[in-house]
């Protein structure tokens, strides 16, 4: 191209020729947002939003952004011990436990439903939830709430009582009323933890057709047909694992290829992994294994939450007293896990933790010292980073972040 000689005339290509830059790099960016999703399009410079529950005053919301660093949680609902939360896959709403008893005063044993504002929220607001209804559950100490993959039913394991509530959705998201209750029978040899059941999770499989319950209580996991048909859930033909005497399960995750589960050990401090058969309903246990070396293991000591990364390579699993969380590597031959190392929550008594929808940070909740301190996964080794930004909320026991709709 032939360059203009006058000063003036110079002076206007090179404005012309600088817009032209800025055009196609404004260009690029929109195309490289629209490639990515509409969830990235959207919630550009938003960050990740996600939700607080425990045993403060009720529901935070915040975000996470590229760096690790999180808004400063804001209350967006008042509920007492709102201790955890499940996602409708399709729809914008929050399942919600109350953890008490079925006849507290205040506000007896629940699982309430509340709409969310997606649009508010991805603008950079925290926007108040709205309450749907609630529905009182028939156990003590609702602990724990799941949603199958369709939305058609929320299950609650409820520990105090030791019993597993069942309750259908409609296609709104509002709760019916609880359509099934089993309650456990049994106990364990620990007879400070172990005097009788106490359901701790339950978690509806891939295929929608079994939920499986964790007795810390009975050392079991046990297989339940979910029939959508009767909304009830019943024995299946192999209704459980048999786990070691002691063990008291208590959190189950299950891989993403839906083959294998893994089952962490609240008073064992142990980590099982097993083989999943969803034609048959059948647990197989494939092998044990401690979160905490050998020679730092302590009496009081209890395992929380487990978690499996999103790329299935890595299960993470949370221990109170040793202050860390376990990372563990995924066999590629028979999915076993083994302990490879373990990482300081930065705080005390990490009950709960959330790994981000992309697998790109950890979120740790230190109950007992009221914080949450985020840290970068090394997607190659698992390894966690502190980032060095951290938040502040009363006794956290649960984190659930906002994701994109399933389907229609």
């Amino acid at each position: 191209m032939h360059k203009p000689t006058n000063p003036f005339t110079s002076l206007i290509f090179a404005s012309l020729l600088l817009m032209t830059v800025l055009q196609l790099a404004l260009a690029s960016s929109v195309f490289a947002q629209q490639a990515a999703g509409p969830q990235a399009a959207g919630s550009k410079g938003a960050g990740q939003v996600f939700w607080i529950g425990g045993y403060g005053p009720g529901i935070y919301a915040s975000r996470l952004q590229d760096d690790g660093s999180m808004a400063q949680p804001q209350l967006v609902a008042t509920q007492a011990k709102a201790s955890f939360f499940a996602l409708h896959p399709k729809l914008d709403v929050l399942y919600v436990v109350t953890e008490t008893a079925i006849n507290d005063k205040e506000r007896a044993a629940s699982l309430a439903a509340y709409q969310f504002d997606r649009a508010g929220y991805l603008s950079g607001g925290l926007p108040d939830l709205k309450l749907l209804n609630i529905e009182r559950v028939r156990g003590n100490g609702p602990c724990h709430v799941t949603v199958d993959s369709e939305g058609r039913f929320a299950v609650v394991a409820n520990y105090g009582s030791g019993s597993v509530s069942l309750f259908p959705i409609q296609s709104s998201g509002l709760l019916e009323a609880e359509s099934s209750t089993l309650q456990h029978q049994g106990s364990g040899p620990n007879t400070a933890r172990q005097q009788g059941p106490h359901a701790h999770c339950s978690m509806v499989d891939p295929t929608n057709r079994w939920v499986l319950v964790a007795d810390l209580g009975l050392d079991k996991v046990l297989v339940y047909k979910l029939d959508a048909q009767s909304k009830k859930l019943v024995p299946g033909p192999n209704p459980m694992l048999k786990l070691a005497d002691g063990a008291g399960p208590r959190h189950i995750a299950f891989h993403p290829d839906g083959k294998l589960l893994y089952v962490i050990n609240e008073i064992g401090m142990t980590l099982t992994s097993a083989a999943w058969d969803a034609e048959t309903g059948k647990l197989t246990e494939i092998a044990t294994v401690r979160t905490v070396p050998e020679g730092q293991l302590q009496g009081g000591w209890s395992t929380a939450e487990v978690l499996v990364h999103p790329s299935g390579r890595f299960v993470y699993g949370s221990n109170r007293g040793h202050d860390t969380i376990a990372l563990f590597a995924v066999s590629p031959q028979n999915g076993a896990a083994t302990r490879i190392e373990n990482f300081s929550t930065l705080g005390k008594t990490p009950r709960n933790f959330r790994i981000d929808p992309q697998g790109q940070f950890l979120l740790a909740e230190n109950q007992d010292s009221n914080t949450i301190h985020s840290f970068g996964i090394d997607r190659g080794t698992g390894f966690l980073k502190p980032t060095g930004h951290s938040i502040s909320a009363e006794k956290p026991a649960c984190i659930k972040f906002m994701t994109t709709p399933v389907g229609p």
